[in-house]
């Protein structure tokens, strides 16, 4: 079940922010002990305007999964990272 819920996790960030092949977003879910670890970032297509955020929590179930991946992406939202996604469909 780690698997699943690290995955859901990621999912849940990509699908916030319109992840695809051509967007510049990464998600990564791991355990530490008890508690699943998620790190994330956005980067502009040229690399110079970058968005990173992390959480952790206790997760038991792919609901807590994402919605710690949904955390993680609202913060990454509140930094701007929406504003760099739109120009990579330009």
């Amino acid at each position: 079940m780690p698997t699943l819920y690290a995955v859901s996790a990621e999912r849940m960030v990509s699908r916030q922010l319109g992840g695809s092949c051509e967007v510049p977003l990464a998600a990564y879910a791991v355990w530490d002990q008890s508690q699943m670890q998620i790190r994330s970032f956005v980067a502009s297509v040229d690399g110079k305007a970058i968005c990173l955020a992390s959480g952790n929590a206790v997760v038991q179930s792919v609901a807590e999964a994402e919605a710690l991946g949904l955390s993680v992406a609202k913060d990454l939202i509140a930094q701007g990272a929406a504003n760099l996604i739109p120009n990579v469909n330009k």
